[in-house]
């Protein structure tokens, strides 16, 4: 059932209790409809955005340019940041999971080899193409890979959502009617989590307080919690809830909070084809596939990563269209229509559409129903890096003095990057300059950035929040072991990037999804061992069960109260 907690109840106590209606608070909860576990799932928004909700994320950015306040990098409703996900995925790769030598805190205590099976079933969740994402996908597709160097380049894609699996990535909307139908499975809506209640021992996480914005509070027990609020919310938790723990849940050896990292994103270089070889042509296109479409991309070999002494990084093409082309001419028209400018040159924009029409109304009712990019000769091309930061405990998340709304203190986000998160940038664009012009592709022109010390303004985040709660067998340079399980504290798991020791340079969304559930299969043998045998029970209690407190006015559980 999925329920208002504003006007309707929780149960006292559950088996499972999961913080967070996100992208891994919903695939946990999904991994155990229909099964004895009672599960409550609360989530701090409702169904549609809500500004005094989306104000709870409030928080300063005050180390290298970052978005100016943390509320607008993230999405406080059901479903989370897949309500503005566009659904691009891609896995990690085998070197993402290792030990490197060069690269300071880096290897997972788990392998590539043991996150494969979870990979495929995340991929299957998200309900697009097939699983292809190597260079054997151009065989999938019914073309070829241009034969790049393997020792510097290697070909990869990503798959991306079009507009027929658009429903496939908006969480909340695609398994709602799942999660109402099941009778074991509660999510409460509008359910502020403010603090995690240890024990008397200090040893386990017993309960929850529960706040409303109308200023209801309550309690609830489980067995077994996770946390699922995302990189920057998890750490908030954790470090708050400082009552019997001075520094925080799980922050023995100061980690929590630490080592924030994201994908460092920029154009990085211009590519003119040789009008003779166009080949290249191929890796800007959206190839259909499934429900999605397929990116064609190029990654820094693991041979070159080692030789270079650099991180992971990978190339996309876009292509960039001459000014009359009618995409660039309806650009323009938007961006003075924007501006309220109606001059001369917009007139000419609105003939130039209207003597295109016959080219661009079958291309833009293939763009909108179907996703695909502009069809069309461009001019050039533009390259597009994306690569993961070395893990820096520098980097962190800290609590502030200010509170918010529910008297929480908010974040502060300490960013910052290092000398060798600008390595990858000059290492990828000389391998593919190189390769470019061995292959009579074209030249690739790098953008001036590429060797200078500072980033450019176009330098953007996923925005993908990682590393903050990560995983490691040593308690000092982790929060989570290799289960997911918060060091030195009993029945208290953490989901989502924030487990990440390192990100690569895949979107995190395929990766966050594999992680979840391989903590669900967890969750599931631990919670088999302390759940007594029973027939099944509903999540909720009967009417008139007093559930919780509101001030010193006992709280009741009401048919029909709070809807779906």
């Amino acid at each position: 059932m999925i329920v208002d907690l504003r006007s309707c109840s929780h149960p006292a106590e559950v088996d499972l209790c999961i913080v967070g209606g996100g992208a891994a608070g919903i695939a946990l909860a999904r991994e155990f409809v229909g099964t004895k576990i009672n599960v409550a799932m609360l989530e701090s928004g409702g169904n549609d955005f809500n500004a005094e909700i989306q104000a709870l994320y409030d928080g300063e950015s005050i180390g290298e340019p970052y978005y100016q306040r943390l509320d607008q990098c993230r999405t406080r409703r059901f479903g989370g940041s897949t309500n503005c996900w566009g659904g691009m995925c891609t896995p990690m790769t085998e070197i993402d999971f290792r030990k490197r030598a060069w690269v300071p805190y880096s290897g997972w205590p788990i392998t590539n080899h043991d996150m494969q099976t979870y990979l495929k079933r995340a991929h299957k969740l998200c309900g697009i193409g097939p699983y292809a994402y190597d260079e054997d996908t151009w065989k999938v597709l019914g073309a070829s890979a241009i034969p790049f160097d393997p020792d510097k380049l290697w070909s990869h894609f990503w798959q991306i959502n079009n507009r027929h699996g658009d429903r496939q990535v908006r969480f909340a909307a695609k398994f709602r009617t799942e999660l109402e139908q099941a009778k074991n499975i509660g999510v409460y809506l509008h359910a502020n989590v403010t603090r995690l209640n240890l024990n008397h021992q200090g040893e386990r996480v017993e309960s929850l307080r529960i706040e409303t914005l109308e200023g209801r509070t309550s309690t609830i027990k489980a067995k077994l919690f996770v946390l699922a609020c995302g990189g920057i919310e998890n750490v908030r938790l954790l470090l708050v809830s400082d009552q019997q723990r001075t520094a925080g849940i799980g922050n023995d050896y100061d980690a929590v909070g630490r080592y924030f990292n994201e994908h460092l994103q920029a154009p990085c270089a211009t590519v003119k084809l040789n009008p003779k070889n166009v080949r290249f042509c191929d890796y800007s296109r959206l190839w259909p596939l499934g429900r999605s479409h397929a990116l064609p991309g190029l990654t820094l070999s693991p041979r070159a990563q080692e030789k270079h002494q650099t991180l992971n990084a990978s190339l996309s093409a876009d292509p960039v269209f001459h000014a009359d082309h009618a995409w660039t001419v309806i650009k323009n028209v938007r961006h003075d229509l924007a501006q309220r400018k109606l001059s001369v040159s917009a007139l000419k924009n609105v003939i130039r559409i209207l003597r295109g029409s016959r080219v661009l109304v079958p291309d833009v009712y293939r763009r909108m129903v179907h996703g695909g990019r502009p069809t069309g000769d461009p001019t050039e091309y533009t390259l597009y890096a994306r690569a993961e930061q070395a893990p820096n405990p520098a980097s962190r998340i800290r609590l502030t003095a200010e509170v918010d709304r529910l008297g929480m203190r908010k974040l502060a986000l300490d960013w910052h990057t290092t000398e060798m998160d600008r390595r990858a940038f000059p290492v990828l664009v000389d391998a593919a300059r190189t390769e470019f012009e061995r292959l009579g592709l074209g030249v690739v022109q790098e953008h001036a950035w590429v060797r200078e010390q500072a980033w450019p303004n176009t330098l953007a985040g996923g925005p993908h929040h990682m590393g903050t709660t990560r995983m490691s067998d040593d308690p000092r340079y982790g929060v989570v072991d290799r289960n997911a399980k918060v060091h030195g504290v009993q029945s208290l798991y953490i989901a989502g990037s924030s487990v990440f020791p390192t990100g690569g340079h895949a979107n995190c969304t395929l990766t966050l999804l594999a992680t979840t559930l391989r903590l669900a299969d967890r969750l599931k043998k631990e919670l088999a061992r302390i759940v007594p045998s029973r027939a099944h029970v509903p999540a909720v209690l009967v009417p008139d069960l007093l559930l919780a407190t509101q001030g010193n006015a006992p709280v009741r559980w009401t048919p029909g109260a709070g809807g779906r």
